[in-house]
């Protein structure tokens, strides 16, 4: 069951990111939001092997993912709300990795990411102007997000932690290309990248209840 399902999230996602390239709106507004409730629903099937409290968060991560995609793929631009949704399902993904064993505080795991997420923002907030400070809250929860998923892997390892690990670089790379497309150079790769690299983040992240 689960393969199959797996199979047909892949499916959504290749007919959405061959939409994008084409500019078909129907298909484009179908498949978006179809893919990642697919992969909410996949969450919802999956035999737990964590407790109920890290599942809970996960999928609440992941509707709040799926209404950030909502709000990003329309015609109006509505990047904040897309962005405000997209950090509170980082909120809830954040609480999720730290859920069992408390707040992951190593500081030389977070050294990497933050020395990342300067030279990141130190290339993007020059070109965001009005967007500046949400889109620098965004990046230190991000920044977080991470470095929990990190901790995560470090104190629990096993194939549940490993998945959400996987998952939280694949959905900082995502959003990476996301912010450098939409603020510094757009590139004809990026809706590929950026899609391939988002759902299978969330893809992963479900994977790991």
């Amino acid at each position: 069951m689960n393969i199959f399902l797996i199979i047909t999230i892949v499916v959504s996602a290749s007919l959405y990111i061959w939409a994008s390239y084409g500019n078909r709106q129907l298909v484009i507004y179908i498949t978006k939001p179809v893919t990642t409730s697919l992969i909410i629903v996949l969450a919802f099937l999956q035999d737990p092997g964590v407790h109920d409290l890290y599942r809970t968060l996960i999928i609440a991560g992941l509707f709040f993912s799926l209404l950030g995609d909502i709000f990003l793929m329309l015609k109006s631009d509505k990047f904040v709300q897309g962005l405000v949704s997209f950090l509170i399902a980082h909120i809830f993904f954040i609480i999720a990795f730290s859920s069992g064993f408390g707040p992951y505080l190593e500081i030389s795991y977070l050294i990497p990411a933050a020395i990342y997420t300067t030279i990141f923002l130190w290339i993007l907030l020059p070109k965001t102007g009005k967007l500046m400070i949400p889109v620098t809250v965004y990046a230190l929860v991000l920044l977080v997000f991470l470095w929990q998923a990190t901790g995560r892997f470090y104190y629990l390892a096993g194939s549940s932690a490993l998945l959400s690990f996987i998952g939280a670089i694949l959905f900082v790379t995502s959003d990476s290309i996301l912010g450098y497309t939409r603020f510094v150079k757009k590139s004809r790769a990026s809706t590929f990248l950026i899609h391939v690299t988002y759902w299978g983040a969330l893809l992963l992240i479900a994977l790991s209840i």
